[in-house]
């Protein structure tokens, strides 16, 4: 039993290890007037004297999703159904649009008064998207690939 390999299984393995990366670290940080820290993560908001405001579950929830549904992608793309690994790295790319779209709503409505500064997990979202880009053309350079190879033939000599 031959096992291939394929380039898009390397840029599925980037985009998960990033959306975990994402998940876990702070995404930004609000500055009030009064010089206090408020760090955003993907599932609340955190105060400097330690209190916790947990109602912003909603960033969390699309990057598990999306985590979610590309490790089921990895899985798959051992297999050589390209329909549908395609349609579910559209379905990905959508979620992560989606999770900025959110992110996007919460930060005109968290921000009042204070100044926005984004981290730097806040980008590997989008670092995803292009990847998720990359892996469908590298979904249709495979199909294409053994396509040609199954339908091409030899003259004998």
């Amino acid at each position: 039993m031959k096992i291939e390999f394929y380039l898009h299984q390397v840029w599925l393995t980037l985009i998960c290890v990033l959306m975990i990366v994402s998940l876990v670290f702070p995404i930004a940080t609000f500055v009030v007037d009064g010089g206090e820290l408020i760090r955003l993560t993907n599932f609340r908001l955190l105060y400097e004297d330690g209190t916790a405001k947990g109602a912003l579950w909603g960033l969390g929830v699309i990057l598990i999703l999306n985590l979610g549904v590309g490790i089921f992608e990895l899985l798959l793309s051992g297999f050589r159904n390209f329909v549908l690994q395609k349609r579910l790295i559209i379905f990905m790319m959508l979620l992560t649009v989606g999770y900025y779209l959110v992110l996007v709503i919460y930060v005109l409505l968290l921000k009042g008064n204070a100044s926005f500064i984004p981290g730097i997990p806040v980008v590997l979202p989008l670092v995803c998207l292009i990847l998720e880009y990359m892996s469908v053309h590298g979904i249709s350079k495979a199909e294409a690939d053994i396509l040609a190879k199954a339908s091409g033939f030899r003259l004998r000599d």
